[in-house]
């Protein structure tokens, strides 16, 4: 049993209503008239009410499916205290620690601390601790609702170093 809905077609003045329902009392399935008087408001095809239309563009992350900061913070921080426990600064090495540290936790995020539709980027400073301070800042364009980010900061006793994770969002 068909149940499609009735389709008119406009040629010039005439109008042709076609109907693929079964049951219809017309003999040929086709009408034909020669005046406006069946075409009147309220009897055009109406949209079908069985269909269910999904939004197919992401406007943000799902609930609950954002940068997952409480893992990542652990994450970072189990990471760098292995990485550099019990080390004192050496300029040589220091580059080296910077890098396996970077890695290690670009390794570790492309696992279980990946996230649907979200970029990471991981950045490691390492410097030497000789009584100066230093000031650490990041900027980028960032979407407050679904950009996120988590800073570690390690205190070596000779060296500081300080893990920053971002997490972007892919629109």
């Amino acid at each position: 049993m068909s149940t499609s809905r009735p389709k008119a077609m406009s040629t010039g003045k005439d109008f042709i209503r076609a109907s693929a329902v079964s049951g219809d009392s017309r003999s040929d399935g086709m009408s034909h008239s020669d005046s406006d008087d069946e075409w009147e408001p309220g009897n055009e095809d109406k949209p079908a009410s069985d269909v269910t239309i999904y939004n197919a563009y992401n406007m943000g992350p799902a609930f609950g499916k954002k940068f997952p900061l409480p893992y990542i913070r652990l994450l970072v921080a189990q990471v760098v205290r292995d990485k550099l426990a019990n080390k004192s600064y050496n300029q040589s090495e220091a580059l080296k620690w910077s890098r396996e540290v970077a890695d290690d936790i670009n390794i570790k995020m492309k696992g279980r601390g990946s996230s649907p539709r979200y970029k990471h980027v991981v950045n490691i400073m390492l410097y030497q601790q000789t009584g100066a301070g230093c000031f650490y800042g990041a900027r980028a364009i960032w979407d407050e609702l679904s950009d996120n980010y988590v800073t570690f900061t390690y205190d070596g006793g000779s060296f500081v170093c300080i893990a920053a994770v971002f997490g972007c969002y892919q629109y």
